[in-house]
């Protein structure tokens, strides 16, 4: 009994040394008047609060570094870099309104049958078209703004206030305070940014051990996965494998200036003559792929594109790594979206997890938590770029 109070007391003095609050007051700029219900959050967690009456919060945090997301409506959020290794006393956060939000009076246009079909465009590139995400519901789709230019072939969407999104088969409610999302159509480029806040659903016993299944299956092999067994060293434990990936300018493809010439050449003759040779054999070998891929079979040192020092990763490299999960097999949804054009016996069958990542800057930084310090400058393709907000968990969740 009295080894077990000692282990007890012992783990409540490690939560406490390595947890931190920080606290602070929400204020308006221009009047300096306290503003109450403001949310106040960790960026991709089930933690936050909200200020009192005075404007006041304290919020804990676990130990690392963290987006504090401050966000109100009617007013611009805030986002605020905070590390529990030097937090301040206390901060005072100004919250100043909205352009839109100083008299001038939003419209709302009709929403005809294209915005609706564009809606259903976004939620599939923005909540996904896994298993998981079929079971998200976008609860407040009229506070979208959706565009779509047919000349470019760009659906932008805004959000005048977050979404709230509630994932059923993952049990989580989520508010999403979304910043940016552009879907280049042409290229079939998906780019979105913003700050989502995780709530727990309440449920019966047999619902809880339902999401707490299919959390582990998100997790397992997503790029939260792979961070955290990086920051460990365990990639091949947990079974991930990891290669350098050389992309090289295919010999057989013409240049820019020999297609563009081309076509020129063929413009000028109203497209209906009877092209030459050398002109036919130039626009046939267009449809090559710009680049051809060389992997490197051999396993990647640790010591050749990662440092860790005092718990904390940093990446650097060049070229582009592969990653292969081989703990779980592909979605066949995920086999359809890349085998559309093949049919019956012919279309691949699922094999293991495939990514590919690159690093937009010199160096990034990783967290213990599992996420990278600034996700612009990671690019993903492949398996972790087909999973989506609704395969997302939050940064504390543990299995």
């Amino acid at each position: 009994m009295r080894q077990t109070l000692l282990i007890f007391l012992f783990f409540l003095i490690s939560i406490a040394v390595q947890a931190q609050t920080l606290k602070g007051r929400v204020v308006d700029a221009a009047t300096n008047e306290p503003l109450e219900y403001v949310s106040v959050y960790l960026n991709t967690t089930t933690r936050g609060t909200t200020t009192n009456d005075k404007g006041e919060f304290a919020l804990a945090m676990p130990a690392g570094t963290y987006e504090v997301i401050v966000s109100y409506l009617g007013y611009e959020p805030l986002v605020y870099t905070a590390r529990t290794d030097s937090l301040p006393s206390a901060i005072l956060f100004k919250l100043t309104p909205k352009a839109q939000m100083l008299g001038v009076v939003e419209v709302q246009g009709k929403r005809d049958a294209q915005w609706y079909d564009n809606l259903e465009v976004f939620k599939e590139n923005f909540l996904g078209r896994s298993w998981i995400a079929k079971g998200c519901k976008l609860l407040n789709p009229e506070v979208l703004t959706i565009d779509f230019d047919h000349t470019s072939g760009v659906l932008s969407v805004a959000a005048r206030a977050p979404l709230l999104i509630e994932n059923s088969l993952l049990g989580y409610k989520v508010g999403y305070l979304l910043t940016d999302f552009t879907y280049r159509t042409k290229e079939g480029y998906v780019t979105f940014e913003g700050y989502p806040r995780y709530e727990l659903m309440q449920g019966s016993k047999g619902k809880q051990r339902k999401w707490q299944k299919n959390r582990e299956s998100a997790y397992r092999g997503s790029a939260m996965h792979f961070a955290r067994a990086l920051q460990q060293k365990r990639l091949e434990e947990e079974g991930f494998n990891l290669r350098r990936l050389y992309r090289l300018p295919n010999p057989n493809r013409p240049t820019d200036e020999e297609i563009a010439e081309a076509r020129a050449h063929l413009r000028a003759n109203g497209n209906t003559i009877t092209i030459s040779d050398s002109i036919s054999d130039i626009l046939s070998r267009a449809r090559l792929p710009r680049f051809v891929e060389q992997l490197d079979m051999n396993p990647v040192p640790y010591s050749e594109y990662m440092t860790l020092a005092e718990g904390k990763a940093r990446l650097s490299f060049e070229q582009f790594m592969q990653v292969v999960y081989t703990g779980e097999q592909e979605e066949p949804a995920y086999v359809r979206s890349t085998s559309d054009f093949l049919k019956g016996a012919t279309a691949r069958k699922p094999t293991f997890q495939t990514s590919v990542f690159s690093l937009q800057a010199d160096t990034v930084g990783v967290e213990p938590a599992g996420n990278f310090l600034n996700p612009l400058d990671v690019l993903f393709e492949g398996y972790w770029s087909w999973e989506k907000v609704g395969d997302m968990l939050p940064l504390d969740y543990q299995l």
